[in-house]
């Protein structure tokens, strides 16, 4: 799908680092990834109000948005800041209490810088972590401040019923899994958040849908858990630190999907935030990420390293 090439490849890679072309690596391998009904849902995705076209502008009546040129291609952003932080109750008016399911790489992060920009500007919306009954990780949560005795600490499906906005932060398999129970436990009005396109992917998979009467949005930081907190606190030295990210919103029942996906990009501490969609992200992940930079990459060096000794070279030459 169409994605910011250039935010991405800023976040995730150093291009003056590689010994190969890229463009000729993707124009080699484009029909291996090209469409074909070996891929294809086996059904038909429910016929449902949702974006899966990226139109590369957006409005905000909240943050202030600029245009940006990258290669004649004409791009809007949002450019965050904690200069920005005064404006995020209006972002997330309506918004008492956000549950971030999970505690991997993501949501110790999140919840963190949620939890600290919220409490900057004297917000009083909780932040709840919700994890399975027995995880080892409710001690972990425990020392990032969380806890059981305050409400910020909970079983996950407790916490779901009780969320305005929830963050599924969890494994993709485990969203496979549970998305049902997630989907039935949501309060009405409630709003889905993901970091992470997979979830659609699957669902288009098997020819279901996210259920038509809740907002569904996305934002996903440009780099892991570890930096999206660590660049954050640099932050609080240097207004624009952060990790980028890129923001979509597939179902907007309220209207307001759009500004809060961006009040939460801002307040994670993401110094440009983006538009993608749900469908492009996953497609973008998993071709750029999984295949080319945790696949191809290895790939081509050991298949070079196999074919130069076949020409005669040793192994320490190869």
């Amino acid at each position: 799908g169409k994605l910011s090439l250039q935010f991405f490849c800023l976040s995730k890679i150093q291009a003056n680092t590689m010994k190969f072309s890229v463009a000729a690596l993707l124009i080699a391998s484009a029909s291996a990834f090209a469409p074909s009904s070996t891929f294809m849902p086996r059904t038909a995705a429910p016929a449902i109000a949702k974006s899966s076209a990226l139109s590369m502008a957006f409005e905000s009546t909240i943050f202030k948005t600029e245009e940006v040129t990258f290669a004649d291609t004409k791009e809007t952003i949002v450019k965050g800041g904690r200069d920005l932080f005064p404006l995020l109750p209006k972002a997330f008016e309506g918004i008492e209490k956000i549950g971030v399911i999970g505690w991997g790489s993501q949501a110790p992060a999140q919840a963190q810088n949620l939890r600290d920009s919220f409490t900057e500007v004297g917000m009083d919306i909780k932040v709840t972590i919700g994890l399975r009954s027995g995880s080892s990780s409710f001690e972990e949560a425990k020392g990032c401040g969380f806890s059981e005795e305050d409400g910020t600490l909970g079983e996950m499906f407790d916490v779901i019923k009780e969320s305005d906005l929830v963050m599924l932060l969890i494994s993709d398999a485990a969203q496979a899994a549970l998305y049902k129970e997630v989907f039935a436990a949501m309060k009405p009005g409630a709003t889905l958040g993901l970091s992470h396109g997979f979830l659609l992917g699957y669902l288009d998979s098997i020819g279901e849908g996210f259920p038509e009467d809740m907002d569904v949005i996305a934002v996903c930081p440009k780099g892991m858990g570890p930096s999206v907190r660590r660049l954050y606190e640099q932050g609080k030295e240097v207004n624009g630190a952060g990790i980028n990210a890129s923001f979509g919103v597939h179902q907007n029942v309220s209207g307001k999907a759009s500004e809060l996906a961006l009040g939460w990009g801002v307040a994670l501490g993401s110094p440009f935030m983006f538009e993608t969609t749900l469908r492009s992200e996953y497609k973008s992940d998993i071709y750029g990420e999984r295949g080319i930079l945790l696949g191809a990459v290895h790939g081509i060096v050991e298949s070079l390293y196999r074919r130069y000794q076949r020409q005669g070279m040793t192994a320490e030459q190869a």
